[in-house]
């Protein structure tokens, strides 16, 4: 009997904030969700569940190929902060944050029916996109530069 992989055995995303220099300017890469369960339309970084046996660094190196079809090393990786956010009653999860201008390729869209557009923003230009991007992952955008954050969401 094949056994279904569980979800949340691992109860943590890793959240990858891409940058690059364009004309003098940092912009950071953006992709926009469709009707996904979870965050449905909303601007995102790249993100996604650390399996099992992988620990943040490499499950951003799998994910950045999957969503994006770029290449990244996890020794590129530096740490931007944490989240720790109440799902429920029942169910805390932790939200790590890296961030790489480090990568090869061109980023496109490689998983389509989850996302449905992909673009380079100047960070500069982000506030006038707050409420279209997920709330937790605007804010450690804005602490790239600064000492690691920590923050929580969903206690009391």
């Amino acid at each position: 009997m094949a056994s279904e992989k569980m979800r949340y055995t691992n109860p943590s995303a890793g959240i990858l904030i891409l940058t690059r220099k364009l004309d003098g300017q940092k912009q950071v890469l953006l992709q926009q969700r469709g009707q996904t369960e979870m965050l449905a339309n909303k601007w995102d970084c790249i993100s996604g569940h650390v399996e099992a046996q992988e620990t943040v660094r490499q499950a951003m190196v799998r994910e950045v190929y999957e969503e994006l079809g770029v290449y990244i090393q996890a020794d590129d990786l530096a740490f931007v902060g944490l989240t720790h956010l109440r799902l429920d009653d029942e169910t805390t999860y932790y939200n790590i944050y890296l961030t790489t201008d480090r990568f090869v390729g061109t980023p496109q869209i490689m998983e389509t029916d989850k996302h449905d557009d992909l673009k380079w923003v100047n960070l500069t230009d982000l506030p006038t996109m707050a409420n279209e991007i997920v709330q937790n992952r605007y804010e450690a955008i804005q602490h790239l530069g600064q000492p690691p954050f920590y923050s929580e969401e969903g206690f009391t």
